[in-house]
C-alpha cells in the first residue's frame, strides 16, 4: 500500500483551504467591503475587511499547517500525529472560510450548528489519540 507523502497531504490540506478563496475571488464583487468573521449567539460581532476575511484567513491556515510541520512535536502535541492534524486543519479552515463566505453572500443560518461537524471530528481525533496513546 502506498502511503501518501507529507507533501501530498499538505497539498490536499492547502487545496481544501484554497477552494473557498477561489470562490471568494470569483464572487468578489458580490461580497461586502466589511465581512462578518465571528459570531456570538448567532449574531455577527466582529467584522474584517474583505481582503483580510478572505485572503487573510487562507494565509493564516497555510501558516498553521506550516507551523505544525516545522515545529517540534513537543510544541504542537498533535493528537493522532501531524498528518491527521494537517488534514484536520485543512478541513477546518476550508469549512470556516466557507461559512464566512456563504454568510457574507447573504445566506443566513445558525453558525453554531454549522460548526458542529468540525467539533465532532475534533472530538473523534482526540478520542483516537487517547485510545492509541498518540498524544
Amino acid at each position: 500500500m502506498n502511503v501518501p507523502s507529507k507533501r501530498s497531504i499538505d497539498a490536499l490540506a492547502v487545496g481544501t483551504m484554497a477552494l473557498p478563496l477561489v470562490a471568494a475571488v470569483l464572487l468578489w464583487g458580490s461580497l461586502p467591503a466589511e465581512m462578518a468573521v465571528h459570531w456570538s449567539g448567532g449574531t455577527p460581532d466582529t467584522v474584517a475587511s474583505k481582503p483580510v476575511a478572505t485572503v487573510g484567513l487562507f494565509a493564516f491556515g497555510v501558516a498553521t499547517v506550516a507551523f505544525v510541520r516545522i515545529a517540534p512535536d513537543s510544541m504542537t502535541n498533535t493528537p493522532g500525529g501531524t498528518t491527521l492534524s494537517v488534514l484536520f486543519l485543512g478541513a477546518t479552515f476550508g469549512w470556516v472560510q466557507t461559512i464566512v463566505l456563504v454568510w457574507n453572500l447573504g445566506y443566513r443560518f445558525d453558525v453554531t450548528l454549522a460548526l458542529l461537524p468540525i467539533l465532532a471530528v475534533a472530538a473523534l481525533l482526540v478520542a483516537f489519540a487517547v485510545r492509541t496513546g498518540r498524544r
